[in-house]
């Protein structure tokens, strides 16, 4: 087994953010909105799949942006 150099552990702690936790509400609002506007178009299948799809990628993205503090 490989022994983890400090250099490894060093990039590891320097690389977190908010990722999973941006890809989930993105999630369940894409999703809700989603309804919503499945309702109204009355197609709420199709709709509630594109809106889980569209939250996914915008809370993949902010929460990539945001750093977490040491």
């Amino acid at each position: 087994m490989k022994k983890k150099s400090k250099k490894d552990l060093k990039v590891k702690d320097e690389s977190r953010t908010y990722y999973v936790e941006g890809m989930s509400i993105g999630m369940c609002l894409g999703m809700s909105i989603g309804t919503v506007v499945g309702i109204f178009v009355d197609n709420v299948s199709i709709c509630m799949c594109f809106g889980i799809s569209i939250g996914l990628c915008i809370g993949m993205g902010v929460g990539f942006l945001i750093e977490k503090d040491k």
